[in-house]
């Protein structure tokens, strides 16, 4: 059986600033990098394989401080298709000019990324997103799962069994499991430095846990 952690990143500086990120990059902040150190503390009986990541440093940089404190020696395989969502002309603007539409469109005050879930799923968010770039260059769901699904293929393919740990983002995770495992009802984005796992096994995919921060959660009551 193969099984795979996705790991999403820690808490960037965008993240603090309410940036929109996607294709753009920043820094893990203090808090992001004690995140990445504490869930792969927090998941030192689990030995990883291999590692893939998303080509952003953020994604490479949370998998290298993750392994540095679980303790698996693997190399880290960076592929641009384990990126987060390209946002077009919205990457590096702040999150109120994206999603501001967003509420009016469904006669409610801006509040923040939280408060929409009252209106759209993660999924409507970011096609509805996608529809209003007017540059086209917004992704949409559809393509980051066709792009992403090519990854998964890769890692079945390079792999028959064993542990893989993919670092990634947020939505990119949502996308994968919206297509994976379509009755599974998910709360919201995971969140910083979570993991998911899947199992892959005589080609059907199985959902094995979601969202698990008991991990990151060990390595803060036992890491400064």
């Amino acid at each position: 059986m193969l099984k795979i952690y996705l790991l999403r990143h820690g808490t960037t500086l965008f993240n603090e600033k309410e940036l929109v990120q996607g294709w753009n990059d920043s820094i893990l902040t203090e808090k992001g990098t004690y995140q990445a150190r504490c869930a792969g503390y927090g998941a030192r009986d689990i030995r990883f394989d291999k590692c893939y990541s998303g080509d952003c440093d953020r994604q490479i940089q949370t998998a290298k401080l993750f392994l540095s404190e679980n303790n698996s020696q693997v190399e880290i395989i960076p592929d641009m298709l384990f990126r987060e969502m390209n946002y077009g002309k919205y990457q590096g603007n702040p999150y109120i000019n994206m999603l501001e539409p967003l509420f009016k469109m469904h006669g409610a005050e801006y509040a923040g990324y939280p408060e929409l879930y009252k209106y759209m799923n993660d999924i409507e968010i970011a096609d509805e997103v996608a529809r209003r770039d007017d540059t086209g260059v917004t992704e949409g769901t559809k393509k980051v799962w066709i792009r992403f699904k090519q990854g998964l293929d890769r890692i079945i393919k390079e792999n028959n069994d064993g542990n893989i740990l993919l670092s990634t983002s947020s939505l990119a995770i949502a996308v994968v499991i919206t297509n994976l495992f379509p009755d599974f009802v998910q709360n919201g984005l995971v969140d910083n430095c979570s993991l998911t796992e899947i199992a892959y096994e005589n080609g059907e995919y199985k959902l094995i846990d979601y969202n698990n921060t008991q991990y990151r959660k060990i390595g803060e009551e036992n890491l400064s």
